[in-house]
């Protein structure tokens, strides 16, 4: 398949999951991403992690405030800053410690960029729509596919159920996932 179909199949696929988000409030996308969470809390990869990236959730994705302020007393929290065309990873070290990013609005940690990958053993990455081959699509600017093809962490997509077709368009740079939890 070209690429065009490809980048064509995935801007309707963008637009069907937005307009389905649309049909829940943020309430109740609050209230449906606890039992994910929990899902994940149960993955034996997660309470074996000692360092893991989460993310700080936009209001669309799966809500991780909470989930981000709990573990981060128990392991070492990342979070991704967009930067540009590329992400750099900070440690979370507390809600007072964020400040407005520059791109989407979305706080992140302030301090210094975290350069130890390697000591990453999980990373929790939000997409629009998630495959039964755990293949991830995102919203299209590749920013976890550009970082995820240096790290060696497993690699865990989040997601709402709804967002989990039975297939999801993919080309070379698309990084799969070791498992989704919806």
């Amino acid at each position: 398949m070209n690429t065009t179909n490809i980048d064509d199949q995935k801007r309707k696929i963008r637009k069907e999951i937005k307009l389905m988000k649309q049909d829940y409030s943020l309430k109740q996308r609050k209230e449906m991403s606890a039992p994910i969470l929990e899902k994940l809390e149960e993955l034996p990869e997660f309470k074996e992690a000692k360092t893991v990236m989460l993310y700080w959730s936009m209001s669309d994705e799966v809500f991780s405030h909470d989930f981000v302020c709990k573990w981060a007393s128990k392991k070492k929290v990342i979070l991704p800053c967009v930067k540009g065309q590329t992400l750099d990873l900070k440690v979370f070290k507390g809600v007072e410690h964020l400040v407005e990013g520059e791109n989407y609005g979305i706080p992140e940690p302030d301090g210094p960029v975290f350069m130890d990958e390697d000591e990453i053993d999980l990373i929790l990455i939000p997409g629009v729509a998630f495959d039964k081959e755990n293949n991830r699509m995102g919203r299209g600017k590749a920013y976890y596919d550009r970082l995820l093809q240096s790290l060696s962490a497993f690699k865990v997509g989040i997601c709402f159920d709804f967002q989990v077709l039975d297939h999801v368009p993919i080309d070379e740079h698309d990084i799969k996932m070791n498992c989704i939890v919806y």
